[in-house]
C-alpha cells in the first residue's frame, strides 16, 4: 500500500471495531437506500412503462434526448459538487454550509437564464428547443435534490430521503396519469416534470435546514474555495453523466428519432436493476470513507470482497433472464417497440456492468480519494464511446451504438481493476466467479429446452430454479457464506 495516503483520523466519526457491527451500520443504511432506489425507482420505471407506450417511440425518441441533454448541462454547473459532496460532508461534515451555498446560487442562476430561453423559444415556435430548455431545468432541479440526498447519505441518514423520494415517484405517477388522460404533450410533460423536481428539492433543503449556510458562506472568496476543492470531482461528474447519455446523444445524429426511441426504451429497462444497485454503493461509500480516512484498510479490503461475492450471485442471473426473455419484455410496451428487443438482448449485460461501476467505481475509488483515476478512465471511455458509437452506429444502427455501449463498459471495469492493483488494493477475483458463471449456463440449457410456446412466468420460475439448483450442487459453501454476510447486516 506504498501509494496510499494516509489521512487524518475522523475525529468523532470512526466505526465500530468489530467487522459485524460495521456491516450492520452498512445494512441499515442500504435498507432505505434500497426503498429509495429499488422499490420507489420500481414504481417509477412501471409509470414509465405508461409513458413509452403513451408517446411512442418517436416522442419518447425527443423526450429523451431532451433529458439526456439536460443531464449533461447539469453535470456543467453543477461544478462536481454533488460527487464532492458524498465523500467531503461524510469525511468533513462542516462543509456541507460552503457546498449548498455555491450549488444553490449554480442552481438558482441557471435555471433563470434557462427559464428565460424557454420563453424565448416558444414565442419563435422552436419546440424542440423548448423541449431541450424544459429538460435542463428537470436536471437542474433533481441535481440539487440529489445532491441534498447524498448528503443526507453521508450523515447516515438515509431514512430521511424517503420522503422526498415519495414525493417524487407518487409525483410522476400522477403526472403520467394526467398525461395520458389529458393527451399532454412531450413539452408540457417535461414542464410539469420540472415543477415535481423542484417540490422535491425543496422538501430536501428543509431536511438540511440545520446546515443552511450564512452570509459568509455567500461570497465569491467563499465560492472560489469550495468550487477548488469541488475541482477533481468535477471532470470526473461531468465525464460520468457525459458517458451515461453518449449513446443516446450520438443515435441522435446518426438515425431518426423514433430508432433514438427504440433504442431509449431498452436502455431504460436495461437500468431498472442497477438504479436498485446504486443504492449498495450509496450505503458503503460514507462506511469505506470512514474506514479510509481511519487506516483501516484490512477492513475496508473484506468488507469489499464479502459484497463482490454477493454482487456476482444476483446480477448475472438477471442479466441472462433480461438477455432471453428480452422479446417477452418489450412486448409489454406495445407492438411498436418490438425492435427495441434485439437491443435490449445485447445492453442486458449492462445489469452486470453497470452495477460493477457503481460499486467500484463510485463507491470505492471515491472513497479510497482516487477521483482523478477514475475520471481519467471515464473520459478514456467516453472517447471510445463516441468513436464505436458514430462506427458502429454509421454500420449497424441500434444495435451497433449498443455493442458499442458493452465494449467500452467492459474497458472501463478493465481500468478499475488496474488502478486497485497499483495503488495496491487489488481486487481478487471472486470465489463465486466461476461456479455463477457455471450455474448461469445450466440456466440458459434449461430455458433454451422448454417449448416455444410456454408462457413467460413457468420459463423465469424454471430458469432461476435451475440457476440456483446448480449453485446449491457446485458452490455451497460461498453460498453459505454470502448468506453469513447478509444476516449480519440485518441483523
Amino acid at each position: 500500500m506504498s501509494e496510499l495516503a494516509k489521512p487524518e483520523s475522523l475525529a468523532g466519526h470512526e466505526l465500530p471495531a468489530e467487522t459485524s457491527a460495521i456491516l450492520r451500520i452498512f445494512g441499515r443504511n442500504t435498507v432505505w437506500l434500497w426503498l429509495d432506489l429499488g422499490a420507489l425507482r420500481i414504481g417509477t420505471a412501471l409509470a414509465g412503462l405508461f409513458l413509452i407506450r403513451y408517446f411512442g417511440p418517436t416522442n419518447f425518441g425527443i423526450y429523451s434526448m431532451a433529458l439526456a441533454v439536460g443531464w449533461v448541462a447539469n453535470a456543467a454547473i453543477d461544478l462536481g459538487l454533488t460527487r464532492y459532496s458524498a465523500r467531503a460532508a461524510a469525511a468533513t461534515p462542516d462543509t456541507v454550509y460552503g457546498i449548498l451555498a455555491l450549488n444553490l446560487f449554480s442552481t438558482m442562476a441557471s435555471a433563470l437564464l434557462t427559464g428565460l430561453g424557454l420563453l424565448i423559444a416558444l414565442q419563435l415556435g422552436h419546440w424542440r428547443t423548448a423541449c431541450l430548455a424544459a429538460g435542463f431545468i428537470v436536471c437542474n432541479f433533481e441535481g440539487t435534490a440529489n445532491l441534498c440526498a447524498n448528503i443526507l447519505t453521508a450523515q447516515l441518514r438515509s431514512r430521511a430521503i424517503l420522503p422526498g423520494s415519495l414525493l417524487g415517484a407518487g409525483g410522476l405517477a400522477g403526472l403520467v396519469a394526467a398525461a395520458i388522460v389529458m393527451h399532454l404533450s412531450a413539452l408540457s410533460m417535461l414542464l410539469l416534470l420540472s415543477l415535481r423536481s423542484a417540490a422535491v428539492m425543496i422538501l430536501r433543503l428543509w431536511q438540511l435546514r440545520r446546515h443552511w449556510p450564512g452570509a459568509a458562506e455567500w461570497t465569491i472568496t467563499r465560492f472560489r474555495e469550495v468550487a477548488a476543492n469541488a475541482l477533481p470531482y468535477f471532470a470526473n461528474t461531468l465525464t460520468q453523466v457525459s458517458y451515461a447519455k453518449i449513446a443516446i446523444l450520438c443515435l441522435g445524429f446518426l438515425v431518426t428519432e423514433e430508432s433514438v426511441g427504440w433504442f431509449a426504451a431498452a436502455f431504460a429497462i436495461s437500468d431498472v436493476i442497477p438504479q436498485w444497485s446504486y443504492s449498495l454503493s450509496g450505503a458503503i461509500l460514507p462506511v469505506w470513507t470512514r474506514l479510509f480516512e481511519t487506516n483501516r484498510f484490512d477492513v475496508m479490503l473484506e468488507l469489499r470482497q464479502r459484497l463482490l461475492d454477493i454482487i456476482l450471485f444476483v446480477s448475472v442471473p438477471v442479466w441472462i433472464s433480461m438477455a432471453l426473455f428480452a422479446p417477452e419484455i418489450c412486448g409489454v410496451l406495445g407492438q411498436k417497440y418490438v425492435p427495441s428487443a434485439n437491443i435490449l438482448r445485447i445492453i442486458a449485460l449492462r445489469c452486470v456492468f453497470s452495477v460493477f461501476d457503481g460499486f467500484l467505481g463510485h463507491g470505492f475509488l471515491v472513497a479510497v480519494d482516487r477521483v482523478k483515476e477514475r475520471q481519467l478512465a471515464l473520459a478514456r471511455c467516453a472517447v471510445l464511446l463516441i468513436g464505436l458509437s458514430l462506427l458502429f452506429g454509421y454500420l449497424w444502427g441500434t444495435r451497433g451504438v449498443a455493442v458499442a455501449l458493452i465494449t467500452s463498459d467492459a474497458c472501463l471495469i478493465l481500468q478499475y481493476l488496474l488502478i486497485s492493483s497499483r495503488i495496491g488494493l487489488k481486487i481478487q477475483l471472486p470465489s463465486t466467479f466461476a461456479p455463477v458463471f457455471f450455474a448461469g449456463g445450466g440456466m440458459v440449457l434449461a430455458t433454451l429446452a422448454l417449448p416455444g410456446d410456454t408462457e413467460l412466468i413457468p420459463k423465469l420460475s424454471l430458469a432461476f430454479l435451475s440457476y440456483f439448483g446448480v449453485l446449491v450442487m457446485v458452490s455451497r459453501r460461498q453460498l453459505l457464506n454470502a448468506g453469513r454476510t447478509v444476516r449480519e447486516c440485518i441483523s
